[in-house]
């Protein structure tokens, strides 16, 4: 392969990735809004719920439940698309992983630390990622109050969710903070810092949103 191809390929794949990460970042957080509806009471979980089986095209009001399921289909391509594409940047050999760990060692670079953190919590998120996805895509029936929260905390599920929530948003943060450095204006690059500020609070504010999610199925198991 010529050097163009390579510079090519290398684009290509960096475009991928970016626009990959920002679509799932964007879809999880919105999930995330979606899932803490649970906060506001029984009736508002179950809207939503029923929303998104597409229960007002239904004459019985049932909805279909298979829609949430061909939707967890389509976010698990997505991921798979997106880790194939990140894979050829990460230290995969022993001998990239012993470089990058000297270097760490010399220079004190706070982006390739985040850079370290994203693909540990990616690591993380590919383990994880596909029990949540099965759970959801092969029972889209029991989303709802009840069935969540007998899910999450009658059958230990949480033990899978909290870890996945904690990966998934630290990697998403991480992600768009790089793209927005990596992608944008001489302007974004020279606030860098209050980009990283933004980082910090958005993933608090999702990690905060997320746990108290959680909680509030409590009452329903």
């Amino acid at each position: 392969m010529s050097l163009n191809n390579k510079k090519n390929l290398s684009g290509w794949l960096d475009m991928s990735q970016s626009l990959s990460g920002v679509i799932l970042a964007v879809f999880l957080w919105t999930h995330l809004v979606l899932v803490s509806s649970i906060l506001l009471g029984e009736d508002a979980m179950t809207f939503v719920a029923k929303t998104m089986e597409l229960s007002f095209l239904s004459e019985d009001g049932h909805g279909y439940p298979w829609v949430v399921s061909l939707i967890a289909i389509g976010v698990g391509l997505l991921a798979s698309i997106h880790v194939l594409v990140a894979m050829h940047k990460l230290p995969l050999s022993l001998q990239q992983q012993r470089a990058l760990r000297q270097q760490m060692s010399v220079i004190n670079h706070g982006d390739t630390k985040l850079w370290v953190w994203q693909a540990i919590t990616g690591v993380g998120i590919l383990l994880l990622l596909p029990v949540h996805l099965w759970l959801i895509g092969s029972a889209p029936e029991t989303i709802g109050p009840a069935g969540s929260a007998d899910r999450i905390w009658n059958q230990g599920v949480w033990m899978v969710y909290l870890p996945l929530l904690l990966c998934v948003e630290l990697h998403a943060a991480i992600g768009i903070y790089r793209v927005a450095i990596k992608w944008g204006s001489e302007r974004a690059l020279n606030s860098r810092d209050r980009i990283k500020k933004i980082k910090t609070i958005v993933s608090v504010v999702f990690v905060v949103i997320g746990i108290a999610s959680l909680c509030a199925f409590l009452p329903y198991a």
